[in-house]
């Protein structure tokens, strides 16, 4: 019995805490203010097209497409310029910098529009992102708006990230069954927009604990106080680790760590309660394993392209995840660990 009220406990928190995702708001009927547009990039030039062509059909004028070379080595410049983004070349990155939020504070440097818009390079913009983060942006002027976009996984090791995924749009805290009655102030960076004056007061990427963060998107929405979260597959989608198991493993634990300290303690606790839950049939009956992997299934195709047969191989799925746990607990320990061919310090 005990077992039972443990699992059913656990399960039913999975519902609530991610009761619904939310799709950014319609856009307005009057002219929006311009936007400049930042697509930080770093070896990228097979992916600009994909978010370079959507975005560039959505420009209205006064906006600005920057895109920031952050010292590749492939054809990322000719790609860019070639697709009509402007092309900005960062100094090289300086002691205490991580390579993203150095792109990214040059690129808004390098323009002058009212509303800045950081758009990761692995991003498949929706046909009408740019409105939607602009009426978002109106409704909520002081805040930093973001968008973690569906994620389309293709190949099924992609597959293998289903509750990392899960688990990143719980902790957020914006999708409850509270709705925006809870308060949130973290990010996420693929498509991040803020007000220039909001970014500037709060030091924007170049304040001491943005610059040096492996998660840049939190600590910017944490110097500002104020964020709103939405996640839908109209707004945006993305492959987020395609090239195997390796590469989604290192990502995931690149991350997570700092995703979960800056979770608030009671979503934190909620979260592990019914990851615990997913050992249902191992504490409670052997049919809690069906209830869980039909959760899985519902949950994880609110956060990407997770069907049936990944939900039914969810326990694979928790062994995942205890390795990403796992990793980022040493790469915390050990103080650094690389990204894109660069050491960096773990936070």
């Amino acid at each position: 019995m005990t077992g039972w009220l443990l699992f059913g406990a656990g399960w039913t928190l999975g519902w609530l805490l991610l009761w619904s995702t939310r799709r950014l708001p319609p856009a307005g009927s009057g002219a929006r203010q311009p936007m400049a547009v930042i697509v930080p990039a770093r070896d990228e030039a097979a992916a600009l097209p994909h978010v370079l062509g959507p975005l560039v059909a959505q420009l209205q004028p006064g906006d600005e497409l920057i895109v920031v070379d952050d010292h590749s080595s492939d054809a990322t410049v000719t790609v860019a310029a070639s697709l009509g983004a402007t092309v900005v070349t960062p100094p090289p990155l300086p002691e205490g910098w991580v390579g993203k939020p150095h792109a990214c504070w040059h690129g808004a440097a390098a323009t002058s529009a009212a509303i800045l818009v950081f758009v990761d390079a692995d991003v498949r913009p929706g046909q009408a992102l740019l409105d939607g983060l602009a009426a978002a942006i109106v409704d909520s002027p002081g805040a930093v708006v973001s968008v973690q976009p569906w994620h389309d996984a293709v190949a099924p090791v992609e597959r293998a990230s289903v509750l990392p995924n899960i688990v990143a749009l719980m902790g957020c805290g914006a999708f409850t069954s509270l709705g925006r009655h809870v308060r949130t102030d973290v990010a996420f960076g693929p498509v991040l927009t803020v007000r220039r004056e909001v970014y500037e007061r709060a030091g924007g990427h170049a304040h001491p604990d943005v610059r040096a963060s492996l998660v840049e998107d939190i600590e910017l929405a944490r110097q500002v106080g104020r964020s709103e979260l939405f996640s839908s597959r109209t707004d945006a989608t993305f492959r987020m680790y395609p090239t195997g198991l390796r590469q989604l493993l290192a990502g995931w634990s690149r991350t997570i760590a700092a995703g979960v300290a800056s979770t608030r303690w009671w979503v934190a606790l909620a979260v592990a309660a019914w990851v615990w839950s997913l050992a249902g049939g191992t504490f409670a009956a052997w049919w809690a394993y069906p209830l869980s992997a039909l959760q899985v299934w519902v949950l994880g195709r609110r956060a990407g392209r997770f069907g049936p047969v990944v939900a039914v191989l969810y326990p694979l799925a928790v062994l995942v995840l205890l390795v990403v746990i796992v990793g980022a607990g040493i790469n915390r320990a050990r103080g650094h660990t690389t990204w894109k061919g660069r050491p960096v310090t773990a936070t």
